[in-house]
């Protein structure tokens, strides 16, 4: 759903300008008759997480505040999307949406992963971050499973969905000390592995996943991946 959320983007520019213009990966630089024409190429990169090896690099929140991570509840859903919002609003698509449409993309991002989307919610994992002095949520995580899929007996390969923490308080080990929760319930309903998503030019996410020990997959549109199915 995320992608549906960027949209082509045209500007005034000299031909000078446009060289100098800051590249983001997620879009196809054009120029044209005194315009730059910038249309949306998204693209996404896989990874794995073997749960049974993890070992939570960051061991501690390192902030004052008492914070407490628990399930998430019906409740909590109400309050996702500005938080949401607020911790995307430097990557792209929010980057360039006015605050009004960020809301409505993140609202529209999360109902989609509520109403199965993605597949259906390992709700034993997903959790949320509560600051105990004014029960603010301050950071979340949901994972899904493929369409058509269902908890019982493990089937299927759970994925990590979203994960995201408000800017106030990224940066302290928050995502982190979700995802070593997250992992712990997977590894109790008999999960091995987790999957997880980024897009490319969301270097702060790639950095986190790498971090954390996922290990990422072959980009299906690669030429050794294409040059090898010509093989066969």
């Amino acid at each position: 759903m995320i992608d549906d959320w960027f949209s082509a983007i045209e500007l005034p520019l000299t031909w000078q300008q446009f060289w100098q213009l800051p590249k983001n990966p997620a879009y196809k630089y054009e120029y044209s008759d005194g315009h730059a024409w910038l249309s949306p190429r998204p693209k996404g990169h896989h990874a794995v997480l073997d749960l049974q090896t993890f070992t939570r690099p960051i061991l501690e929140m390192a902030t004052d505040d008492k914070l407490i991570i628990r399930p998430l509840q019906d409740a909590d859903w109400a309050q996702l999307p500005e938080l949401f919002a607020a911790a995307f609003y430097r990557v792209q698509p929010f980057a360039s949406l006015p605050e009004d449409k960020s809301l409505a993309a993140a609202e529209d991002c999360l109902g989609h992963t509520r109403e199965s989307g993605e597949g259906p919610l390992v709700a034993e994992a997903c959790l949320v971050t509560v600051r105990e002095s004014d029960d603010a949520l301050i950071g979340a995580n949901l994972i899904t499973l493929p369409p058509g899929r269902t908890i019982k007996h493990a089937v299927g390969l759970p994925h990590l969905t979203w994960i995201f923490v408000s800017p106030q308080d990224a940066r302290y080990g928050i995502g982190m000390a979700l995802l070593d929760m997250a992992v712990q319930a997977l590894l109790r309903l008999g999960y091995t592995k987790l999957a997880s998503t980024f897009l490319l030019g969301n270097e702060s996410s790639m950095l986190w996943h790498w971090r954390a020990g996922f290990k990422l997959l072959e980009h299906p549109g690669s030429m050794r991946a294409i040059r090898r199915e010509a093989r066969k």
